[in-house]
């Protein structure tokens, strides 16, 4: 089976005819479906969003790398590979990693899951060039996350790490990865939280919330993203949000009373600043 898929001509792409050099790609070679960059990884972006599209160009912008061993990275990546079957360890499923920067979670997963067949995608050539060279047995390209380029039902299990909030049409690329996706394939992503405990504090003085980067298209609260993942036609099977203990005595016996109040009034709103989904595809198209 090939792995590649052109949307736009809805047809399977055979690499060794449909793809180029990057350098002719970059003189506008549009008859191709992509091209192959010279340290040896597919992109499949035209020509004039490489460089618009190249956030990783000078650095890492949201420095995963520098902060891998804080309490929040481990956290989220403990989180993501919590919410994948543990009984899948000896199985042999397909699994994309979209939005995965520089893949340092993508190499983390693999690790975890070493039999798994393990894709990564990002926007930025620069991340997926330092991916490809730093991370083995891991296959990474550069495309856009509204049309990735794989085969319908490829993949198992889908993962999109804090990419939700932002793209200004998270139901598009929702729609894109439900395509990929085996029916009842696995889909976990994680995004802020709106109304986690700086804002919920914000609001109920009158405030206005705040986001967590100025990167952020916007921020969805639980509810919000259930009702997305339901719109596509996902069953939300789990909503996880381990607690991280305060930054004070002052803090802590706030957030537990505030706890157990959201719990009396049975909301879904958690006060940690991350959200984590896994949802499952619907059995029918």
């Amino acid at each position: 089976m090939n792995l590649y898929y052109s949307e736009k001509k809805k047809s399977t792409i055979n690499l060794d005819i449909a793809c180029c050099s990057f350098e002719e790609w970059m003189e506008d070679k549009r008859d191709n479906d992509c091209c192959k960059h010279e340290n040896g990884f597919y992109i499949f972006l035209n020509p004039e969003e490489i460089e618009s599209s190249d956030e990783y160009k000078d650095d890492d912008p949201y420095v995963v790398m520098d902060q891998l061993e804080s309490d929040f990275q481990q956290r989220r990546l403990k989180a993501t590979i919590d919410l994948i079957p543990s009984s899948a360890k000896s199985e042999s499923l397909k699994l994309l990693d979209i939005g995965c920067g520089e893949g340092h979670f993508t190499d983390v997963i693999k690790k975890e899951f070493i039999n798994f067949e393990v894709h990564g995608l990002d926007y930025s050539v620069s991340a997926i060039d330092f991916a490809h060279k730093t991370f083995k047995n891991i296959n990474f390209i550069t495309a856009n996350a509204y049309h990735p380029p794989y085969q319908d039902e490829y993949f198992d299990v889908v993962v999109c790490n804090n990419l939700w909030e932002h793209v200004p049409d998270p139901l598009q690329m929702l729609r894109a990865m439900k395509r990929v996706l085996k029916p009842n394939g696995l889909l976990i992503i994680s995004t802020p939280s709106r109304y986690r405990f700086s804002n919920l504090i914000k609001a109920s003085v009158g405030q206005e919330i705040a986001f967590m980067s100025t990167y952020h298209v916007t921020e969805y609260t639980i509810g919000q993203v259930k009702e997305q993942l339901r719109w596509e036609g996902f069953t939300t099977e789990r909503v996880y949000s381990p607690p991280i203990p305060a930054s004070n005595i002052v803090f802590t016996v706030i957030k537990g009373v505030m706890r157990v109040f959201l719990k009396i009034i049975n909301s879904h709103h958690v006060l940690e600043s991350t959200v984590f989904y896994a949802a499952r595809k619907s059995l029918t198209k």
